[in-house]
C-alpha cells in the first residue's frame, strides 16, 4: 500500500509540474505571423549586407502593423516555442500547411 501512494504521489508530482504552452496570441495568428517572419527573412537574404538592417526593420514593422503586435509580444511567444519544442514542432507543422495553403490560392 505505502510503494502504490509512493507512485501515485510522484506521478502527481511530475504531472503538475509540466507547463503547458501559453500563447499570448491565438494559435490561428500566431501561425500567421510565424509564416510571415518566414517569409520576410527569406527575402532578406537576397538584400545586400549595407542596406540589410534598413530592411530588416522596415519588414518587421510592417509584420508588427499587419498582425497588430510588437517585439515584446514576439519575443515572449517565440520564448514560449523555445521552452516547448514538441508544441514548436507542432506550431512549425502547421505553419508549412499554412504555406501551402497559401501557394495553392495563388494558383
Amino acid at each position: 500500500m505505502n510503494k502504490l501512494l509512493l507512485i501515485c504521489s510522484v506521478l502527481l508530482l511530475f504531472s503538475c509540474s509540466k507547463e503547458e504552452a501559453q500563447f499570448t496570441m491565438p494559435e490561428a495568428d500566431l501561425i500567421k505571423l510565424l509564416y510571415d517572419i518566414q517569409v520576410a527573412e527569406s527575402a532578406i537574404q537576397t538584400v545586400h549586407s549595407g542596406s540589410k538592417d534598413s530592411v530588416i526593420a522596415i519588414f518587421y514593422d510592417q509584420i508588427y502593423e499587419i498582425h497588430g503586435v510588437n517585439q515584446e509580444i514576439l519575443q515572449e511567444n517565440i520564448q514560449m516555442l523555445k521552452s516547448h519544442p514538441e508544441v514548436s514542432h507542432k506550431i512549425y507543422k502547421k505553419v508549412l500547411e499554412y504555406h501551402k495553403t497559401v501557394v495553392k490560392q495563388k494558383k
